[in-house]
């Protein structure tokens, strides 16, 4: 699969074509090639066979764009008609001399100045060479051959080559600096006209679908990247003059209003609010702001309304979407942006017009629209989390297509309401950073099915026997009530965080490890302590998948313990060897082990998808000191409250 044959591509385009730092390998070019393979890439989406019926018969295009000039005013004026207004996020801008300047979507002419190809040798698979190839220098005829090799499924057995455009800079900080000179230099004024790309698709069922598509010249966020392509589809009504749906896309899922009581937000009569995304709330957010410099707050995701939106961002996170309260300058409206009427690439006729081919040369070219990969979480851990360049819209898995679709899962809205979630937002010791925040959404996975998928798309944690957590009270509340004799001289053990307690388990499936501590307070006589260690090993019983979920446990293991008896000195039968004992440390210890069983049952409350409040009573039997500490019968007896967290992997 793919790509154009570089030996051939090289020798037909060498007469024009403008090899800028042509030669080896330097700086960071091919550095992702161990985990981005430069031969695999999507298909280009076709169209529909009735198409003409749209778009008019493509031989009727006097620009060879495919759009018969008898349809062109009509479809210009049609796509104008819903463009959306963008509620656009709270620190996306550059700063240059104490003025913002927002980030906005752009025209893709300004971002596509050069085309980069790195080649790489296939066998033995290593980085070969660069080529930059200044588009703007191109005959026609070289426009031509640069697209028919792009195009071709056909690989060179020696050499494969990646695509791109390059933004730039190589982090976010080198990024928003390019910006910010763009916005102020000799060309401020196209970077400062907004740009969308409309396009309008037959739907299978007959109607017709705008795509409304956004290139923002990078993305700061979790996962790093240059060139960010974002889109919503609008679904109008059979007279087109009103909307039906409006599909909002982001992080590979997607909302499809009306829903429920979820209605899309429309201005002017047509033109439906996009509020676009937005800041990670996860444990890398203050660390990348702080550290690395990153603002990690601009996915550009489209979302329906202002705010919280629970797991819609990478790695499962939450995504706080902003309104725009009084600052007017994050307010795009419909009216300040240039539409672009864009046509079906494959009815682009460059071989009889190749002059086309200036405008939506991008367009066909299966490139990523910036580096390859960007130095982010994902970078690090050679995975893709969004880190990864996109290719175009037109090899986009939503090209032509509604929501719910291949590569965007439905997100079912549902609003939590305030009260309940100001309760959740307590019970979470590490989100007090964003607490109190509203509304907050989340995805309604009741469906049974539906939560099947999140799991495979890893969305959702696992259960039964794939099911892996870790619990733990370490933010939580240790309560120990002994039991029986040991109840006679020892008290009720009360621990909060680590103090007094130290609780984990880990979860595999069934099976259930329980370790930790637990020291009782001695009521009897001077006083002193009872510390007991168990390690036990658990099956457990649980619920489906659900808000609450009870559970059960049963097994048994190893119970460490060490008891400490306050004594005094002067009466006590140890000898001193002469030396002065203070009467507040004089104490006798013994330790040992026995083992024990357990029993628990409890019920986990899911504050987020992976993370439970988790409260249960748990059962142990275990033998420990004797007579020795007045434990007549040798036997340790005692019920745990267990207030902690769970956290599903």
């Amino acid at each position: 699969m793919r790509i154009a044959q570089p030996k051939v591509l090289i020798a037909a385009l060498s007469a024009s074509i403008v090899l800028a730092g042509c030669g080896t390998a330097h700086g960071r070019r091919g550095i992702y090639m161990d985990f981005i393979r430069p031969d695999q890439r999507p298909p280009l989406i076709g169209t529909m066979a009735i198409a003409d019926s749209l778009w008019g018969p493509a031989d009727e295009s006097a620009r060879g764009d495919g759009i018969a000039e008898s349809r062109r005013g009509e479809l210009q004026r049609l796509v104008e008609r819903f463009v959306p207004t963008l509620v656009m996020p709270n620190n996306d801008y550059a700063a240059v001399d104490g003025r913002r300047y927002q980030l906005l979507p752009t025209d893709m002419r300004l971002f596509t100045d050069t085309l980069r190809l790195d080649l790489m040798q296939a066998a033995p698979y290593m980085f070969q060479d660069s080529i930059n190839i200044a588009i703007g220098s191109l005959s026609h005829d070289s426009l031509v051959t640069l697209t028919q090799n792009a195009l071709l499924y056909e690989s060179d057995p020696n050499l494969v080559a990646a695509w791109y455009f390059d933004w730039p800079g190589e982090n976010p900080r080198e990024w928003w600096e390019a910006y910010g000179r763009y916005r102020t230099g000799p060309d401020s004024t196209r970077w400062a006209q907004p740009t969308v790309y409309a396009h309008p698709f037959l739907a299978p069922d007959g109607r017709i679908v705008i795509q409304y598509w956004y290139l923002y010249p990078f993305n700061d966020f979790i996962g790093n990247h240059e060139g960010d392509w974002e889109h919503i589809n609008v679904v109008l009504a059979p007279d087109w003059t009103t909307m039906e749906e409006v599909h909002y896309y982001f992080h590979a899922r997607s909302i499809k209003l009306p829903q429920g009581g979820f209605e899309p937000e429309v201005v002017d009569g047509t033109h439906p609010v996009i509020y676009v995304g937005g800041r990670a709330y996860n444990i890398f957010d203050y660390p990348v702001r702080i550290f690395a410099g990153e603002k990690n707050e601009g996915s550009h995701g489209s979302y329906p309304y202002a705010g919280e939106w629970e797991a819609a961002a990478g790695l499962g996170s939450t995504e706080s979407v902003r309104p725009p309260d009084k600052d007017s300058t994050r307010v795009v409206s419909h009216d300040r942006f240039r539409v672009v009427l864009t046509p079906e690439p494959n009815r682009i006729d460059y071989l009889s017009r190749p002059e086309i081919l200036e405008e939506w040369m991008p367009f066909l070219l299966p490139v990523r629209w910036g580096f390859p990969s960007a130095p982010s979480l994902g970078d690090v851990i050679r995975a893709d989390v969004g880190n990864r360049a996109p290719f175009g819209p037109s090899y986009n898995a939503a090209w032509n297509r509604t929501a719910p679709g291949m590569q965007y899962m439905a997100y079912q809205i549902k609003k939590i309401p305030k009260v309940r979630s100001f309760v959740e937002d307590l019970l979470q010791p590490w989100y007090y950073l964003y607490i109190f925040r509203t509304p907050r959404y989340v995805h309604d996975t009741r469906d049974g099915r539906e939560r099947e998928r999140l799991v495979r798309l890893g969305l959702a944690p696992a259960g039964g026997g794939a099911e892996r957590g870790f619990g733990t009270t370490i933010l939580g509340l240790q309560f120990a009530y002994p039991q029986q004799r040991f109840g006679d001289v020892y008290g009720t053990s009360n621990g909060f965080l680590v103090w007094r307690n130290l609780w984990v388990k880990m979860r595999f499936g069934a099976l259930e490890f329980l370790g930790g501590y637990q020291k009782f307070p001695r009521s009897d006589g001077l006083g002193g302590s009872l510390f007991v260690y168990p390690f036990t090993a658990n099956l457990v019983l649980r619920a489906p998948d659900a808000l609450f979920r009870p559970y059960a446990s049963l097994g048994g293991g190893a119970y460490g313990w060490e008891a400490r008896v306050k004594v005094d000195p002067a009466t006590s039968m140890f000898d001193t060897g002469g030396s002065p004992v203070d009467p507040q440390q004089a104490q006798l210890v013994w330790s040992g082990w026995d083992v024990g069983l357990t029993a628990s049952v409890g019920v986990e409350y899911y504050l987020r998808p992976r993370v439970a409040l988790d409260v249960g009573l748990r059962y142990h039997a275990t033998g420990g000191p004797g007579t020795e500490v007045g434990i007549d019968d040798g036997n340790l007896r005692f019920l745990t409250l267990w207030v902690g967290h769970y956290v599903r992997f």
